[in-house]
């Protein structure tokens, strides 16, 4: 044992290495957290919410939740309520008139795109409109012969295209207004044409939200149980 004289320097002490942190080359806490809850949030808003709402229509809705697809007798589907179709054949009736012929994906999609409707002022709308108007009257169009109208006043919604281009419904009104042609064209009596359209027309939500509409995709497919085999739009 080595005695150290009073006074004589002492060696320095040397303190000790401090251990790592425990959290050493961790984030820091607050950006765990944020992590952790956009996670959270992206499983929740991104896949729990949208299944459950899936499996909450399907039970409740089915045919709105797969797409409200109208099917043949035989299960095949030929369209959906929610979309137009170009319906031409005189012998069935017709929907509104469209920007982009019922094309929904081609072009520039729904809408108008680059065929922009007519405005107020525009005297393109005039001419257009008094173009449709002409389809719904005796009259001939280029080489077709259209038995329609005479001395009736055509609905608005029949002779203007609707914002999307893809409005699947017309009015009752404008159902009812084409029963001359296509009782002529279709060879059936008014009367039962009448009591088809009558059938077919939608009562406002609740009896107070909306308006009284016809499909017409979904009338016709009804018209053409009347019509020889092999009738098409």
């Amino acid at each position: 044992m080595v005695t150290v004289p009073p006074g004589a320097p002492r060696a320095p002490t040397v303190a000790p290495a401090p251990r790592p942190a425990a959290d050493a080359g961790r984030p820091p806490s607050a950006v765990r957290a944020s992590l952790s809850f956009l996670l959270v949030l992206a499983l929740v808003a991104g896949l729990a919410y949208p299944t459950a709402i899936t499996l909450v229509a399907e039970k409740l809705a089915p045919a709105t939740a797969a797409g409200s697809l109208l099917h043949y007798p035989n299960g095949t589907a030929y369209g959906s309520s929610d979309l137009g179709q170009n319906i031409t054949n005189p012998a069935l009736f017709w929907p509104r008139p469209s920007e982009i012929d019922y094309q929904a994906f081609e072009g520039n999609g729904t809408g108008a795109g680059n065929e922009v409707p007519p405005g107020p002022t525009d005297p393109a709308l005039l001419n257009e409109t008094a173009y449709y108007v002409r389809y719904y009257c005796n009259e001939t169009i280029g080489n077709v012969s259209l038995y329609c109208l005479e001395n009736a006043t055509v609905p608005i919604d029949l002779v203007t295209p609707s914002a999307s281009g893809l409005d699947p419904d017309i009015t009752p009104a404008a159902a009812l207004v084409q029963i001359p042609r296509v009782a002529y064209y279709g060879h059936l009596s008014e009367e039962e044409l009448r009591g088809l359209v009558n059938a077919h027309i939608v009562e406002p939500y609740l009896g107070f939200i909306g308006t009284e509409y016809v499909n017409v995709l979904s009338l016709d497919q009804a018209l053409l149980a009347y019509l020889p085999a092999g009738t098409g739009y």
